[in-house]
Protein backbone atom coordinates (compact mmCIF):
# COMPACT_ATOMS: atom_id res chain seq x y z
CA UNK A 1 0.00 0.00 0.00
CA UNK A 2 1.19 3.56 -0.76
CA UNK A 3 1.60 6.18 1.76
CA UNK A 4 -1.53 8.23 0.67
CA UNK A 5 -3.59 4.84 1.09
CA UNK A 6 -2.37 4.31 4.76
CA UNK A 7 -3.14 8.18 5.76
CA UNK A 8 -6.97 7.55 3.81
CA UNK A 9 -7.25 3.92 5.62
CA UNK A 10 -5.78 5.38 8.97
CA UNK A 11 -7.84 8.80 9.10
CA UNK A 12 -11.06 6.65 7.96
CA UNK A 13 -10.64 4.18 11.10
CA UNK A 14 -9.56 7.39 13.20
CA UNK A 15 -12.97 9.17 12.32
CA UNK A 16 -15.34 6.09 13.12
CA UNK A 17 -12.80 5.12 16.23
CA UNK A 18 -13.20 8.94 17.63
CA UNK A 19 -17.37 9.01 16.46
CA UNK A 20 -18.19 6.12 18.89
CA UNK A 21 -15.58 7.46 21.74
CA UNK A 22 -17.42 10.92 21.39
CA UNK A 23 -21.03 9.53 21.15
CA UNK A 24 -20.61 7.49 24.07
CA UNK A 25 -18.88 10.54 26.11
CA UNK A 26 -21.71 12.95 25.02
CA UNK A 27 -24.62 10.55 24.88
CA UNK A 28 -23.50 8.51 28.09
CA UNK A 29 -26.83 8.15 29.45
CA UNK A 30 -28.25 6.16 26.24
CA UNK A 31 -28.25 2.62 26.01
CA UNK A 32 -25.90 2.34 22.88
CA UNK A 33 -23.01 4.08 24.50
CA UNK A 34 -21.15 1.16 26.44
CA UNK A 35 -21.86 -0.56 22.88
CA UNK A 36 -20.23 2.73 21.76
CA UNK A 37 -17.11 2.71 23.81
CA UNK A 38 -16.03 -0.69 23.51
CA UNK A 39 -16.55 0.07 19.54
CA UNK A 40 -14.03 3.09 20.21
CA UNK A 41 -11.24 0.54 21.62
CA UNK A 42 -11.47 -2.06 18.60
CA UNK A 43 -11.20 0.90 15.71
CA UNK A 44 -8.25 2.15 17.69
CA UNK A 45 -6.52 -1.21 17.79
CA UNK A 46 -6.87 -1.53 14.00
CA UNK A 47 -6.02 2.04 13.64
CA UNK A 48 -2.90 1.67 15.50
CA UNK A 49 -1.58 -1.36 13.37
CA UNK A 50 -2.44 0.79 10.19
CA UNK A 51 -0.50 3.39 11.68
CA UNK A 52 2.73 1.33 12.40
CA UNK A 53 3.14 0.60 8.71
CA UNK A 54 4.75 3.77 8.26
CA UNK A 55 7.27 6.21 9.53
CA UNK A 56 5.22 9.62 9.46
CA UNK A 57 7.29 12.92 8.89
CA UNK A 58 5.56 15.84 9.99
CA UNK A 59 4.37 16.86 6.88
CA UNK A 60 2.33 13.40 7.15
CA UNK A 61 1.23 13.93 10.54
CA UNK A 62 -0.25 17.64 9.38
CA UNK A 63 -1.93 15.50 6.34
CA UNK A 64 -3.52 13.24 8.68
CA UNK A 65 -4.92 15.54 11.41
CA UNK A 66 -6.37 17.84 8.48
CA UNK A 67 -8.07 14.88 6.75
CA UNK A 68 -8.96 13.24 10.60
CA UNK A 69 -10.71 16.83 11.23
CA UNK A 70 -12.53 16.71 8.11
CA UNK A 71 -13.98 13.32 8.01
CA UNK A 72 -14.98 13.56 11.97
CA UNK A 73 -16.63 16.34 11.05
CA UNK A 74 -18.47 14.92 8.75
CA UNK A 75 -19.19 11.77 10.16
CA UNK A 76 -20.11 13.77 13.80
CA UNK A 77 -22.71 15.77 11.27
CA UNK A 78 -24.49 12.71 9.77
CA UNK A 79 -24.89 11.56 13.42
CA UNK A 80 -28.21 13.87 14.77
CA UNK A 81 -29.24 11.72 17.61
CA UNK A 82 -25.50 12.34 19.21
CA UNK A 83 -25.77 15.73 20.97
CA UNK A 84 -24.50 19.00 19.85
CA UNK A 85 -21.58 19.07 22.45
CA UNK A 86 -19.90 16.59 20.04
CA UNK A 87 -18.23 19.63 17.98
CA UNK A 88 -17.02 21.22 21.34
CA UNK A 89 -15.08 18.47 22.04
CA UNK A 90 -13.57 16.99 19.03
CA UNK A 91 -10.41 19.15 18.64
CA UNK A 92 -9.70 18.18 22.34
CA UNK A 93 -10.18 14.25 20.94
CA UNK A 94 -8.32 14.60 18.31
CA UNK A 95 -4.85 15.85 19.78
CA UNK A 96 -5.42 13.02 22.67
CA UNK A 97 -5.72 10.62 19.79
CA UNK A 98 -2.56 11.76 17.45
CA UNK A 99 -0.61 11.70 20.76
CA UNK A 100 -1.58 8.34 21.69
CA UNK A 101 -0.15 7.17 17.89
CA UNK A 102 2.34 9.61 18.47
CA UNK A 103 1.23 11.05 15.23
CA UNK A 104 1.33 14.84 16.51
Amino acid sequence: MSKNQNIHELTNMLAIALRHKIGSIVNKNEIYAQKYARDYEIFLKEAVKVSLRENWNEEDKAKIKNELKRKLKKELEKREFIDNKKFDIMDKEINEILDVLKLK
